[in-house]
C-alpha cells in the first residue's frame, strides 16, 4: 500500500511539473530580477517640521484622533500618548490630508512666511508636542 502512495505521490509531482509554464531563461531571469528589486514597503509616516530644523516623525499606524476646531486649531492624538497641538490659519487642508494618511509633513512657517502669506493660504503659526506621563 506505501508503494502505490508513493508511486501516486510521484506521479502527481511529475504531472504538476510538467503543467508549470516554461519561459525562455531571459523571461525567468527579468522575473526574479525584479522582485529582489523592488523597494520594501515604508511605514507611512508623518512628519511634524519645526522653524528651528528640527524634525519628529509619527507612525500613521498610531494615529488614533484628528481633532479640529475652527479658529484654527489642529490637535492629534497618538496611541503612544504623544499629543500634537498644530495651531494658525486655513488648517482645513491639513486636517483633510492627515486623515486621509496623504501628508507627508506638517511645517511650522518662519516669520517672513506668516508675514507674506495671502488670505486664504494654510499656514502653520506654532506646533507644540506633549508627551503621556
Amino acid at each position: 500500500m506505501a508503494e502505490l502512495i508513493a508511486k501516486r505521490s510521484q506521479h502527481l509531482t511529475d504531472l504538476l511539473e510538467r503543467a508549470k509554464p516554461r519561459h525562455e531563461p531571459e523571461v525567468e531571469e527579468a522575473g526574479r530580477s525584479l522582485k529582489e528589486s523592488r523597494p520594501a514597503m515604508p511605514s507611512p509616516m508623518l512628519d511634524i517640521m519645526f522653524r528651528s530644523g528640527k524634525v519628529r516623525s509619527f507612525s500613521y499606524a498610531y494615529l488614533s484622533e484628528i481633532e479640529f476646531e475652527p479658529g484654527d486649531t489642529l490637535t492629534l492624538k497618538f496611541t503612544s500618548g504623544a499629543v500634537v497641538i498644530i495651531e494658525g490659519r486655513g488648517l482645513e487642508r491639513h486636517r483633510s490630508q492627515v486623515r486621509l494618511h496623504r501628508a507627508d509633513y506638517i511645517q511650522e512657517n518662519t516669520e517672513s512666511e506668516l508675514a507674506l502669506a495671502a488670505d486664504g493660504v494654510s499656514q502653520v503659526e506654532a506646533i507644540y508636542i506633549t508627551e503621556a506621563d
